[in-house]
């Protein structure tokens, strides 16, 4: 359904705006923003989940941009400073652990491992992966990507958890640590390589990011496999998600110019 459309051009835009306002700024406890379990409408409840998450996933992708250009800056710019300037040097150290970065002067390595992952990608997962924020691992745990974990202090124990198994459903402070670590997953761990190649290579050749396209990489984030593929195509199509990624890409290139400017400027 075309319900995104559709609400941007209507009076629900404005209801929209007034649930969301102020609430992103504010770590939920356990889940969205009682507001949200309120809104009776399906169409409304995920239109409102998807504005609030875009506004979380906005922020980590700055702070990832923030890591990427302190490594171009200081690999570019400071290279020689690395020998003499001990706590540039532990920051950069402190980056290429982060990241599970191999060669601590591979400048393409970082590129590839640091980058913003697209909102329509990072929305559709978590839509399939919360059941539209609604799973009780969401409202119990903030885990909106399915993130598990091995020890007991930090998870809780699905309900359909096969017999022998030992994985916990990983519990998070907020929302936002939910969705840093989602991101963190997929720049920095070898599962998702063909992930970080396809971004990296798309970017090398001026192509926009698309989260439809690279969807297809996330083979590995799922046992159901090209079930899981499929199910990532309908949501961001069904949904216009990839209007998020307009809306985000298209205020990064309007920053980008600004900055340009303000530079030449100087």
């Amino acid at each position: 359904m075309q319900f995104l459309t559709i609400l941007l051009k209507n009076s629900k835009k404005l209801l929209l705006s007034l649930f969301i306002s102020g609430a992103v700024q504010i770590a939920s406890a356990k889940g969205l923003p009682q507001e949200f379990y309120n809104i009776k409408d399906k169409e409304l409840a995920k239109a409102y989940f998807l504005e609030h998450l875009y506004e979380l996933i906005e922020q980590e992708n700055i702070a990832i941009l923030k890591e990427r250009e302190f490594v171009i800056d200081v690999l570019n710019n400071k290279f020689l400073e690395l020998q003499k300037d001990a706590e540039l040097l532990a920051k950069l150290v402190e980056i290429k652990q982060k990241y599970n970065i191999q060669n601590i002067y591979s400048l393409e390595e970082y590129l590839k491992k640091i980058d913003v992952i697209p909102p329509s990608l990072a929305l559709a997962q978590a839509a399939v992966e919360s059941a539209w924020g609604k799973s009780r691992f969401v409202k119990e745990a903030n885990n909106i990507f399915g993130h598990w974990t091995y020890d007991k202090e930090f998870g809780i124990i699905p309900k359909r958890r096969d017999q022998g198994a030992s994985h916990f459903i990983r519990v998070f402070e907020s929302l936002e640590a939910s969705i840093k670590a989602y991101m963190l997953n997929l720049n920095r761990n070898e599962a998702y390589k063909s992930f970080q190649e396809q971004r990296y290579n798309n970017k090398e050749e001026n192509q926009q990011i698309s989260g439809l396209v690279l969807s297809k990489t996330m083979l590995n984030y799922s046992g159901i496999a090209n079930k899981y593929l499929d199910i990532l195509s309908k949501v961001i199509l069904g949904n216009n998600l990839e209007e998020f990624d307009f809306r985000y890409f298209g205020k990064t290139e309007e920053l980008n110019k600004s900055n340009l400017i303000l530079t030449a400027g100087l």
